[in-house]
């Protein structure tokens, strides 16, 4: 049996409760058509470092953000007991043309779910994060947030990847003893829509651009128990890219690894998580992270909070830049699927043995309150 931890304990297990709550059609009545998304709005304001040369020049004080998305889901169960279905998910806003979030067919049964299309792969759907966070704020990986520097790298797929959710096969195991696991495999990292010559949404042959990483697996593992009055969650991932495209020594072939717990007694929660990129940052420059969190939840209130530290190694210097985050924050449900939250953080870097460097010895202190509704 799972555990329910506050915030992003195991993006897998959101995923799974997002579909939950989908009806289910019979084979006879065909695939039933069901729509679900969430809308997130903050506001806040960021007291840094500004002045001419440093990073928060010219930045605004403060500003609202939002994020939202609309998923479009259909599905039917077969007599043989095999649900089929299909899910779209479009980003309600975008800076960019990528409207399409994730877009997959899936099967499952009782061998398990196999997915295919453009997708977050089994390391992007099954990675740890420690409690700790809101939906829209957070000491790691946050979903909206005021400094220009955060410490957002804990996906080892999403983080090496050209591109978000872009074209593969994914499976993920039932649940055996608490035990479950995921593997998914990426023909090539930047294939996710049509661009140029690459005609990939009607070709399994398309081109290969310049420093994309060909032939890329994922695996990830989880082990959750729940026991009286207390829980156990364990979860570990890993990303490995095939053959790289590129002649530059910049286009090395890199790897992710993911490692995290989270121990849950009553309303407690605490968890550590840590992530390492090799030659994240370029060949032989590695990239390496690790978060401590806490929650408490008290009828509709939980109080979380957090740290995170970040360190870079950057050619051609002595020591490695450093990134910290801390915070705290708070989330109150207002009723199903709305909430309030809010927090205040505190960012503070060091760049690597640059006194040139505007982002050294930067520092930030954020005050943010939010909302999130899901639908």
């Amino acid at each position: 049996m799972a555990i329910r931890f506050r915030s992003t304990t195991s993006l897998f297990a959101l995923t799974v409760a997002g579909t939950a709550n989908v009806a289910t059609a019979q084979a006879s009545d065909g695939i039933k058509l069901s729509l679900g998304g969430f809308f997130r709005s903050a506001y806040g304001f960021t007291i840094d470092d500004d002045a001419q040369g440093e990073l928060g020049h010219d930045q605004n004080l403060d500003g609202v953000s939002s994020d939202a998305e609309i998923f479009f889901m259909g599905e039917t169960t077969l007599d043989n007991g095999v649900t089929v279905g299909a899910r779209v998910e479009m980003e309600a806003e975008s800076e960019s043309d990528d409207f399409i979030d994730n877009v997959y067919a899936f099967y499952k049964g009782g061998f398990g779910e196999l997915r295919v299309g453009a997708l977050d792969g089994a390391a992007g759907n099954m990675y740890m994060l420690p409690p700790g966070s809101t939906a829209n704020f957070g000491p790691y990986s946050p979903n909206i947030i005021g400094s220009p520097l955060s410490p957002g790298l804990f996906d080892p797929e999403a983080s090496l990847a050209l591109q978000d959710a872009v074209i593969k096969i994914v499976y993920y195991t039932p649940q055996w003893n608490g035990f479950s696991f995921g593997l998914s495999y990426t023909p090539n990292d930047d294939e996710k829509t049509d661009s140029g010559t690459d005609n990939v949404a009607d070709s399994f042959h398309p081109d290969r651009s310049e420093g994309s990483a060909n032939h890329n697996v994922a695996l990830a593992m989880h082990y959750d128990y729940e026991g009286d009055g207390w829980g156990l969650n364990l979860g570990a991932a890993g990303y490995w890219e095939g053959d790289v495209e590129g002649t530059s020594a910049d286009d090395a072939e890199q790897a992710g690894y993911n490692l995290g717990a989270n121990l849950s007694i009553g309303g407690l929660q605490v968890g550590a998580a840590g992530t390492f990129l090799d030659d994240g940052n370029g060949a032989g420059q590695d990239i390496w992270m690790f978060g401590l969190g806490f929650a408490y939840t008290l009828d509709a209130w939980t109080i979380g909070g957090g740290y995170a530290h970040v360190q870079t190694q950057e050619a051609g210097f002595s020591d490695d830049s450093k990134l910290d985050r801390a915070g705290l924050d708070f989330s109150y449900a207002m009723g199903p699927g709305i909430d309030l939250d809010g927090g205040i953080f505190y960012t503070w870097n060091e760049a690597a043995d640059d006194d040139g460097d505007n982002a050294d010895n930067y520092d930030a202190i954020e005050i943010a309150i939010g909302s999130s509704l899901t639908f």
